[in-house]
Formats: C-alpha cells, structure tokens, sequence
C-alpha cells in the first residue's frame, strides 16, 4: 500500500503536517508514504525515516511545462492507494489530478477549484479549527476509506525526527545558553516595531544576564539585526546565515523563542520548545503554538484577526509592549 502527502509549503504549513504523518504511520506502520514539497522546503523532510520517497517541484512549477511534464512523469510512476491533499490550493489539486490512486480527498471548501481533482470531497472544515487539528481531521476521514478507524482522542505528536538536523558538534558554535528571537514575518502586518525589539532585548540581557540572544531570519531586517547585533553585547545575528535544517538545530539547543506568527514559530512548537509567540492580525486559535508551554502576547481590538497583510496603522502590534513580552516570558516560570 502507498499513500501520497501533498503538503507543497510554506514553512508552518509542511511543519503543522507533521502530526498526520504521525498519525499514519501510527496506524499503517509498514506503508510506504510519499510526500510532495516544495523544493524550498525538502531539507525539513529530507531524511525523515516515515517517509519512503519526497518529490521536490520547485514553487512555481505550473508555470514551467518542463518542470509541470517532469513532475507529471514522476508522480504517474507510481500507483496509489490514496492521496490527501492538505494545501488545498490549485498547485496541489493538479498534482492530485496526476496522481494514479483510487481515492483523492480533500475538503469541499478548499480553494482555487482544487476539489474538482478529488474523487472524495469531506465536508467543510471549521476555519476556526487549529490548523494541526484541521489536517488530522482530514487524515481520519481520508484513512477511513482504507477501513481505518482513529478515535478522537489520539495524542499529537509534537517531535520532529532527530536524524534532520545537522550533527551534534554545530552546537560548540553556539553560546549557551540562549534565546532565539525571530522577528521578521512573510507578512509585514505581522511584525512589530524594530523599537520594541531593541527595547525588549535590552530588557532581557538585564534580566536574564546568563543568556545570550541570537537573532534569526530572513529579508529586510538583516541590516537591523546586524546593527542590533553591535549595538548590544551577547546578542548576535544570524539573518540569511542558516540552512533549514541549520535553524532547526538552533531552535531545538535554545531556552525561549520569541517570535512572530510565522514558520520558525511552528518549528519550535513541533519541537516542543518554550514559545512566546507575539500575534496581530492572525489567530491564534487558528495558527498559534502547538507545544506544551507557550504564552501568546496580543491586544483585543475590534478589527483583530482581520488576517489582513496589509494595514495603515497596525495597531495590533503597536499596542503590544516591550514589558507585555518580557511578563510573558516569567510567567511561564522556567527560567530563574
């Protein structure tokens, strides 16, 4: 028996998969699962010992006949007994419609007429389901059509496997102990002030003076950190420096990460560190931490989760204070 996994990105998203993953092969331990994933994101996966073969198309592989016939050929050359598609986009519908299987399942709200590929349509999803539950909900109902029963109550797995980080001597290149603070975002709406930063990191190495701060990233604030990085001792910037599997290795070996609602965030929950996750126009209910300690900083307001990317004021992340963070990282009671 094969199953196929189309979860093509982005960061979080493939992250969140992790637990159907999980939850299949807890059932079906000696099928052969396959996985379709952006090629920006096959190092989180490469290696993975539940997964039997990845197929890695490049992000816009529908706009490249070439790349679409090469991904054609790989996908038909092999039969399965079901695919799940957890993106629920376009992109994703077609690799379904490629695929041979007799049963392709998805949900009947999911977008871009993706589920005109499915041969099974589920039911509506909740939108307001965490995004962890979502996908195992959609793992359930799909298992069921192989006479696989899952009662409601199975645990979620939070691990991601040991064997995809780097080796263990990278960690002699980091000082420890150490807080990973992630302050840039896909979305401006969901990041906040570079002031506020500045002043929570202060505040931090007052006082936590054992620890040191490393920043993690990509994009516009790369000359921010590095200039933070100067300007504060124990604080140093490693924007645009890591691999993928490089920033899993940092965030597991941290104390803390403090981060906005994006990627990193979620590879931290699937590694069960402590999270405090700062939150605009986003929900957390929906995408927020999935780990056992975590404090979620965010101000109500009327417009909030607007799950808007673009804002002229962005109050929802004004509002939330330097002092708002740092309460926030105490009251989970882990560090002296």
């Amino acid at each position: 028996m094969a199953i196929l996994i189309v979860k093509l990105s982005a960061l979080g998203d493939v992250v969140q998969t992790l637990p159907s993953l999980k939850l299949i092969k807890e059932y079906l331990p000696n099928e052969d699962i396959f996985w379709v994933v952006e090629e920006a994101y096959k190092d989180l996966l490469y290696g993975h010992p539940q997964i039997a073969r990845l197929f890695t198309p490049p992000k816009d592989y529908l706009k490249s006949p070439r790349e679409l016939f090469k991904l054609f050929k790989e996908i038909r050359s092999k039969r399965f007994d079901l695919v799940i598609d957890y993106q629920g986009l376009l992109k994703s519908g077609v690799i379904c419609g490629m695929a041979r299987a007799k049963y392709k399942v998805g949900f009947s709200n999911h977008r871009e007429g993706s589920p005109l590929f499915y041969t099974h349509r589920l039911s509506p999803y909740d939108p307001e389901l965490h995004a962890v539950l979502r996908y195992l909900k959609l793992t359930r109902s799909a298992l069921k059509l192989l006479g696989v029963s899952i009662p409601q109550e199975f645990n979620d797995f939070r691990d991601i496997p040991r064997d995809i980080i780097l080796p263990e001597e990278k960690v002699s290149a980091l000082s420890i102990p150490y807080f990973v603070v992630v302050p840039s975002a896909r979305w401006k709406t969901k990041e906040w002030l570079p002031k506020n930063w500045e002043d929570l990191i202060e505040k931090l190495l007052i006082r936590f003076p054992q620890q040191t701060i490393y920043l993690v990233g990509s994009g516009d604030h790369k000359v921010w950190a590095e200039e933070v990085a100067k300007k504060f001792p124990r604080v140093f910037s490693l924007f645009d420096r890591l691999s993928l599997r490089e920033l899993v290795y940092v965030i597991r070996n941290s104390e803390v990460v403090i981060t906005v609602d994006t990627g990193p965030m979620h590879i931290a929950s699937a590694l069960d560190k402590p999270i405090v996750a700062l939150f605009g126009p986003t929900a957390p209910n929906r995408t927020g931490p999935w780990s056992s300690i975590y404090k979620v900083v965010k101000v109500d307001l009327p417009c909030r989760p607007c799950f808007k990317r673009d804002c002229e004021d962005m109050l929802c992340m004004k509002k939330i204070t330097p002092d708002m963070v740092l309460n926030a990282i105490e009251e989970m009671g882990i560090l002296s």
